[in-house]
């Protein structure tokens, strides 16, 4: 209960600082703020990740580490980012935002415009590897696992409950919409493969191809929508069979 606070709090300080980067609030305010947050959750979860033996998880080497658990968790995140593409467009139409992409770069342009080397630098370090290593660890590696152990018969709904809690904490209906369904793929991802190191490396994979534009349209949308499920449907598909082949 109070892993989830925590990072509930943490998570509306670190949305707070993101959103004031649209607003003229000095550069090295923001920067100073970003880094000191990063120390407070790098100590949080050091200190909790010894309560539930996570380093141990993250420096064992099990029968899941090995590349093919990656390659079909890589096809659930490129599968997720095509439906999420489909999905955040179609809600675009109706929230007056015209794409995720959109809208998280306005993060990198007011950050380039307001420190740029230095600012380029800092926001695709905490965009995609800071922010990645540090939601899996609390997300993942210590919500979820929690969940699933209070709710060892229904895994399903471990994830689900994770999944809404990460969806919530983004405070925004398009980055909530799409932080569920994220949230949702990666909990399967580490319920089969048991492995925090290879959600870490789908979500870096995910926060590294979400700023590059992608097309939109009818016909690119329906190709999106069917590639996406099936490679969805078919990472989890051979995740679960691997997995079933370990507990056998």
């Amino acid at each position: 209960m109070l892993a989830s606070i925590i990072i509930v709090i943490t998570m509306i300080i670190d949305s707070t600082v993101f959103t004031s980067m649209q607003r003229e609030v000095p550069f090295k305010l923001i920067s100073s703020i970003l880094v000191l947050i990063d120390i407070i959750l790098i100590l949080f979860c050091n200190f909790i990740s010894k309560r539930i033996q996570l380093w141990y998880d993250l420096k064992s080497v099990k029968n899941h580490s090995k590349l093919y658990d990656f390659l079909y968790s890589f096809c659930m995140i490129l599968g997720y980012i095509l439906v999420k593409c489909v999905v955040i467009s179609i809600l675009s139409k109706y929230h007056n935002i015209n794409t995720l992409n959109t809208f998280e770069s306005s993060f990198v342009s007011n950050y380039v415009n307001t420190g740029g080397l230095i600012g380029i630098i800092i926001i695709y370090i905490q965009i995609v590897i800071v922010g990645p290593i540090l939601e899996e660890l609390l997300f993942r590696g210590i919500l979820l696992k929690s969940l699933l152990k209070k709710y060892y018969n229904k895994p399903l709904k471990a994830i689900v409950y994770s999944s809404i809690i990460f969806a919530v904490v983004h405070f925004n209906l398009i980055q909530g919409v799409a932080a569920f369904g994220g949230a949702i793929v990666l909990g399967f991802i580490y319920y089969y493969t048991k492995s925090i190191k290879i959600c870490i490396l789908a979500h870096l994979i995910n926060n590294l191809l979400v700023i590059i534009p992608m097309p939109i349209g009818l016909f690119w949308s329906l190709g999106y929508l069917v590639l996406g499920i099936y490679l969805i449907n078919k990472g989890i598909y051979n995740l679960s069979k691997i997995d079933e082949k370990n507990v056998d």
